[in-house]
């Protein structure tokens, strides 16, 4: 379509089907004209799958796979997505209908990889919990190292050139919980990120995010971290070990708090500070 590229969506589904509806009529409710859906499901046991196919007949695709993750699924739509442009949008997610076209209009005015929008946080009843995920622009790569607060809120918020997806590889499959961090790392390496300063994006918190699961995270998040390290990310040894410690300091309050597991939280306060002693400042700000 003339001045409207087309743009594949992509919806990773596993025992999703209490969302699904709302997430792919987010998706055709769309104000940009131009739009391939993709569903994969993959390997769900709950009526995921019905639910997808009954948005057959509104030409959404649908690749019904067994069970390899979140970051497999998301690459095999990618692999035969014919958009310029990829989005995803977790199955537990929701889009608002300006949230392509405002998106794709910061790509055409900025020479960037990706833009992201604000997500909005929502709970299982899909109501507002007052929180906004807001992120930054620019060269992101030290400030995600950092775990600078948060610079890109989540898979759901992003829209990214194929070409970029390309070049920087796609979703580690080897990663679950923290394969966004990993992408968002590579990409980085790279490319610029745009913003588009509104909350156009939902995301939900309920009891089945995969961040719910701390021990899962601890793996997935250190293992990303060393891939890092190996890759050459870090600008110099003292600057790893900064970044290291933030995470060490995130993991040890994951524990703490949500966990309700002191001994391990107090076991990363330990590695943090022997890691990079003036993040003790922080225990006490």
């Amino acid at each position: 379509m003339p001045g409207h590229p087309l743009i594949s969506v992509i919806i990773p589904c596993f025992n999703a089907a209490f969302f699904l509806q709302e997430a792919i009529e987010s998706v055709l409710n769309q104000n940009y004209p131009n739009l391939q859906l993709i569903v994969v499901n993959d390997g769900s046991t709950d009526n995921s799958l019905k639910i997808a196919k009954q948005y057959e007949k509104d030409n959404v695709l649908i690749i019904d796979k067994l069970n390899t993750g979140v970051s497999d699924s998301r690459n095999q739509g990618a692999q035969i997505a014919k958009g310029k442009y990829l989005a995803f949008l977790d199955a537990d997610d929701v889009w608002k209908a300006e949230k392509l076209k405002e998106s794709i209009e910061v790509f055409e005015e900025h020479n960037v990889g990706l833009v992201h929008t604000y997500m909005e946080v929502i709970n299982e009843e899909s109501l507002p919990t007052g929180e906004i995920l807001k992120g930054k622009k620019g060269n992101l790569l030290e400030s995600l190292l950092l775990w600078n607060g948060c610079n890109i809120p989540s898979p759901s918020s992003i829209l990214i050139s194929k070409s970029a997806f390309d070049e920087v590889g796609g979703f580690d499959p080897s990663f679950s919980t923290a394969a966004d961090q990993d992408f968002f790392f590579r990409l980085a390496t790279k490319f610029n990120v745009g913003i588009v300063k509104k909350p156009l994006g939902q995301y939900r918190v309920h009891s089945n995010n995969m961040h719910s699961n701390i021990e899962l995270m601890e793996k997935d998040h250190i293992g990303v971290y060393e891939k890092a390290s190996k890759a050459g990310l870090f600008k110099s040894k003292s600057f790893e070990k900064k970044c290291f410690a933030n995470l060490y300091k995130i993991l040890a309050g994951s524990w703490w708090k949500d966990g309700n597991n002191k001994l391990k939280g107090l076991k990363f306060i330990i590695k943090s500070i022997l890691i990079y002693p003036p993040i003790v400042k922080k225990y006490f700000s």
